[in-house]
C-alpha cells in the first residue's frame, strides 16, 4: 500500500516523507548494532520529516529493490553503509542498478578520495579509487572523518542521500547534506506531553480511539505508575500543528476519569 500524502494545514506545503535504509550483512547477522537508523529518525523528525519506514537489507540485489520501490513513494531516502573499498561495499552500484543509471567515476569524488588517502598516508589502490564510482548525476558529499565520499542524487521526485555506515562519518556527512537540502525541511513537529496519577490507559480508551482516526496526530500513552498508584504518560506529536487540540481532548478525558497531573 502506498503512503497517502500528508499535508500541513497551510495550503501548498507538504510534509516530506522518508525511508531510512541500512545496508549491511553484518547488521542482519547481529554482529553490528544499528544505531544509525535511530539517530537518523530523531534527526529527520527534528527537521520536520515524517519517517515512514526503516529497512535493513543485505549487500545484494534486495537493496536495489528497496531503492527502486522508494522512487515516487517518498520524497527522501537516506541510506547508510556499503561505501568502502571492499568487495561487499556495493551501495553505489546497487543504487545505479535500481535507478537505471550508469555507474561512472565521479571526478569531484575522485579528488576527494585522492586527497583523503594522501592526508591519511594510505596507498592509492584501485579498491580505494572505486569509492569514487557513483551513479550519473550524483553530487558527492565529502567525508571529513573517513575516506569514502557519500552522495546526493535526485531522481524522479525522490532525493537519495547516501551515507557511510561508520556513525561518526555518517553524522558529519548527514549535516552537510542537510545544509544542502535546506529547502526540504519544514521545522520540528509540535509536541505536548504530561503524566497523570490515578488513572490507567484503559480510562483513555474512548479518547484514544477518537484521535486514532486523525492521521495528522500521533498519540502515545505509557504506564507510569507503581503498585497501588497507577499513572499514565500522555504524548502527542503532530507535523501539522494540531497538538493543542488533541492534547486538550486527552486532558479532558484524563481529568474526567479522576486523574491528577504531575508537575
Amino acid at each position: 500500500m502506498r503512503d497517502a500524502p500528508a499535508r500541513y494545514h497551510v495550503p501548498g506545503q507538504t510534509v516530506p516523507r522518508a525511508w531510512i535504509v541500512t545496508l549491511g550483512n553484518e547488521v542482519l547477522l547481529g554482529e553490528v548494532e544499528n544505531t544509525n537508523a535511530g539517530w537518523l529518525a530523531r534527526r529527520l523528525t527534528s527537521l520536520g520529516v515524517r519517517v515512514r519506514r526503516m529497512v535493513t537489507s543485505p549487500d545484494d540485489e534486495e537493496s536495489a529493490e528497496v531503492f527502486r520501490d522508494a522512487v515516487g513513494r517518498v520524497e527522501l531516502v537516506v541510506s547508510t553503509g556499503g561505501l568502502g573499498p571492499t568487495y561487499d561495499d556495493r551501495t553505489m552500484y546497487l543504487l545505479s542498478r535500481a535507478l537505471g543509471l550508469p555507474l561512472e567515476r565521479n571526478p569531484a569524488a575522485e579528488e576527494m578520495v585522492r586527497r583523503r588517502v594522501a592526508e591519511r598516508g594510505f596507498q592509492l589502490t584501485p579498491a580505494r579509487l572505486k569509492m569514487a564510482d557513483m551513479p550519473r548525476g550524483a553530487e558527492p558529499l565529502e567525508n571529513r572523518v573517513g575516506t569514502a565520499p557519500g552522495a546526493i542524487l535526485r531522481h524522479e521526485g525522490t532525493t537519495f542521500v547516501v551515507l557511510p555506515g561508520v556513525p561518526a562519518e555518517m553524522t558529519q556527512m548527514f549535516e552537510e547534506a542537510a545544509a544542502r537540502l535546506a529547502g526540504m525541511w519544514r521545522g520540528p513537529p509540535c509536541r505536548r506531553e504530561a503524566t497523570f496519577q490515578g488513572i490507567v490507559e484503559a480510562d483513555l480508551a474512548d479518547a484514544l480511539m477518537e484521535l486514532s482516526m486523525d492521521e495528522s496526530v500521533y498519540v502515545k500513552t505509557q504506564p507510569r505508575g507503581q503498585p497501588g498508584r497507577p499513572g499514565v504518560r500522555i504524548l502527542v506529536i503532530s507535523f501539522e500543528g494540531r497538538c493543542d487540540e488533541a492534547f486538550a481532548r486527552l486532558l479532558q478525558a484524563a481529568r474526567a476519569a479522576g486523574g491528577s497531573a504531575l508537575e
